[in-house]
């Protein structure tokens, strides 16, 4: 049986095998995880004893099909580095990791490389995967991979200049759409005696039924906002006040998100520096 691989059972690592044997796409016998804490491997075997567990990264690299690097950024070259020796043509590369380009994983890996950034969404079947694939991915490999992950939400296959824009409409959006709900938060407190659980509580409920309501409707955000803010009535005025008030934020939002990606891409250039071509 050829193995799908993960280095790596942090946050995304772990969201990423529950989500796929939650949707069956994946079984347990079919994966092989590597990880630095060994406690972590150990409460995964707890919960999947078919899950094969291995120490070492270079063993799990040889014995893969699909391996996926589900470690922080700054640690890919790293792995890279340590197992590259033990890969053949054959094995399909998948990066989750932010800010690390294709061009810096084919300075190391010569093979099939694709780059996903997930969602945590996905945990609960739902969310966006952002995808792109190298020149060596074919059609065949990279339906599989593209399986996978329509299997845990949907996918959206990008150009990978777009990445970091998507990424801060999907995966970075869970986080952002939360600190923005929680001063909406706050904000309501003085006006009320509910408390802040009570009021977050009321909120998330609306705002999941505002999700499923355009998702089963099949309604924008203009819909839903012409059906609540009648002419002259109280959602209308607060309606307004966003607008006037949100398009500064959110240009300084996305001005320094970009910003810090690129900041990060500058580090791992310089990681990556004595692989990459000289021209660059």
């Amino acid at each position: 049986m050829q193995k799908i691989g993960l280095i790596g059972y942090g946050s995304m690592g772990s969201m990423l095998i529950d989500a796929f044997l939650s949707s069956q796409i994946l079984k347990q016998e079919e994966i092989i995880i590597s990880t630095r804490t060994q406690t972590k491997l150990e409460l995964l075997k707890q919960r999947f004893p078919k899950i094969q567990t291995v120490k070492d990264n270079r063993l799990l690299a040889k014995e893969c099909k699909i391996l996926f690097v589900c470690v922080e950024p700054m640690e890919v070259k790293r792995i890279l580095d340590e197992i590259r020796k033990e890969v053949s043509r054959e094995l399909h590369l998948v990066s989750i990791a932010a800010c690390v380009t294709i061009e810096y994983l084919e300075s190391v890996f010569n093979g099939k490389v694709t780059k996903v950034i997930p969602s945590v969404t996905s945990e609960v079947g739902f969310g966006v995967s952002l995808i792109c694939h190298n020149s060596k991915v074919g059609s065949e490999d990279a339906l599989v991979v593209e399986s996978l992950f329509n299997a845990i939400g949907s996918i959206k296959v990008i150009k990978e200049k777009h990445f970091e824009i998507a990424a801060d409409l999907t995966s970075c959006a869970p986080g952002l759409i939360s600190a923005i709900f929680l001063e909406y938060i706050k904000a309501s407190l003085p006006y009320s005696d509910f408390s802040p659980s009570d009021t977050e509580d009321m909120l998330v409920s609306t705002f999941y039924g505002t999700a499923k309501l355009m998702q089963e409707r099949n309604l924008g955000f203009n819909e839903i906002i012409k059906r609540v803010a009648t002419s002259g009535g109280i959602t209308e005025r607060g309606v307004e006040v966003l607008r006037k008030g949100l398009p500064s934020l959110f240009d300084s939002l996305f001005k320094n998100t970009l910003e810090k990606h690129g900041e990060i891409k500058g580090v791992l250039k310089t990681q990556f520096n004595s692989n990459l071509r000289t021209d660059l």
